[in-house]
């Protein structure tokens, strides 16, 4: 796949089941990598989602004490072995904790330099416990615009300020909102205040009148995290554009 391209390049625009690159939607996007298989997270992990052809790679971002942006899922560092969180560790004491079958913790321009020109990305933007991280939006975006992957990259949070700084950094960038079944209203508020394309939404929620509802509003539904075949089916029979899944291999395997 050419640099900058995306099998959901205008998502926003009309409900065309065909991207201008031929891919079929609804979209396989491995949550975290294939991490039904890898530890999540890794570049083993990212390795395999690529191997299982998935569309998409969902990544989650924080930042270290000494400003590096590393990709791991939780704030705190107990899922990895550590003490404290994130934000108050440097990269070299990051470094020296396992992600999983002594893989370590990638950084996010180790994941693109090596990945970026292979499968786009949705990078989610994490916060510490003390609130967002200092310029982690403009970063992130910096780093992704130097490889020129801007049109192929989703930008996706839980958290309204960090969708703000976002849209704020860059007109151009593309942003999916992360509802959670703990704050399930304004979806429609949240995506219009940062012109949103896509609407990241817990399993849950995703019933057939909110994906119409999304749709309407010219919003793609993109469902997380999903693993069983039955209820991957259940959700493409209620018209969603995509499902975040730890086994690509299966919703690649149901979708044909």
């Amino acid at each position: 796949m050419p640099v900058g391209s995306a099998p959901w390049s205008g998502l926003a625009a009309g409900r065309s089941r065909r991207s201008n690159v031929g891919s079929a939607l609804p979209l396989v996007i491995a949550h975290r990598g294939a991490s039904g298989y890898r530890p999540e997270n890794t570049l083993s992990a990212y390795e395999l989602a690529v191997e299982l052809r998935a569309d998409l790679i969902e990544i989650d971002l924080h930042r270290t004490r000494d400003g590096a942006i590393v990709v791991t899922h939780d704030e705190d560092l107990s899922g990895l072995g550590g003490r404290g969180e994130i934000a108050d560790a440097s990269l070299a004491e990051i470094r020296a904790l396992d992600a999983g079958l002594g893989e370590r913790v990638p950084t996010l321009d180790e994941v693109l330099g090596r990945f970026g020109s292979r499968i786009p990305f949705n990078l989610e933007l994490k916060q510490s416990t003390r609130g967002p991280y200092r310029d982690l939006e403009r970063e992130t975006l910096e780093r992704v615009e130097h490889l020129g992957l801007l049109e192929a990259t989703l930008f996706s949070s839980f958290y309204d300020p960090v969708l703000r700084a976002l849209r704020a950094h860059s007109p151009r960038a593309r942003i999916g909102v992360l509802v959670s079944p703990e704050s399930p209203e304004r979806w429609r508020e949240r995506a219009r205040s940062v012109r949103a394309e896509a609407l990241n939404l817990w399993k849950g929620l995703a019933t057939t009148e909110t994906v119409r509802a999304a749709h309407e509003e010219g919003l793609r539904v993109l469902v997380y995290t999903v693993d069983e075949p039955d209820a991957m089916g259940r959700l493409l029979e209620r018209g969603v554009d995509g499902i975040f899944t730890n086994f690509p291999d299966r919703l690649r395997a149901l979708l044909g």
